[in-house]
């Protein structure tokens, strides 16, 4: 899928080294974050097709992300994949409007799968439109 951006946040710099390693391998354009505020960064200037998204992370946890990014025109629509090890995983993905969940640990292959699956079928328009 040449052209498909990912944007991996997640607070485990080994998880998001896996993802960003193996999704380019995938032919993924694939940008990072550590925690929701440096994500809110990158989609200042970035518009991924796809965000895998840790629940509990420092700094902004996914709710919090979650509640910005609906507020950011430009990317309101781009999907959430939620990639957790919490209990409650299910329930708290829902909440957030996640259109998919994986729980942690998770099979790589899995993975893959389910973005490939949410990521849209067309190239997306990667541009931030200009403001008025």
């Amino acid at each position: 899928m040449p052209g498909t951006r990912l944007l991996v946040v997640e607070d485990d710099t080994t998880i998001r080294d896996l993802l960003s390693e193996v999704m380019e391998v995938e032919g993924f354009e694939i940008q990072l974050a550590a925690n929701g505020l440096e994500a809110l960064t990158v989609l200042a200037g970035w518009i991924p097709d796809l965000i895998i998204l840790d629940l509990m992370m420092p700094v902004m946890d996914a709710e919090a992300f979650r509640e910005h990014q609906l507020a950011m025109p430009a990317v309101a629509d781009v999907p959430i994949l939620v990639l957790s090890a919490l209990n409650d995983l299910q329930f708290r993905a829902e909440a957030i409007g996640a259109s998919a969940v994986i729980a942690k640990p998770f099979d790589i292959d899995t993975l893959v799968t389910a973005v490939r699956r949410l990521v849209p079928a067309t190239e997306a328009h990667h541009s931030i439109p200009d403001h008025p």
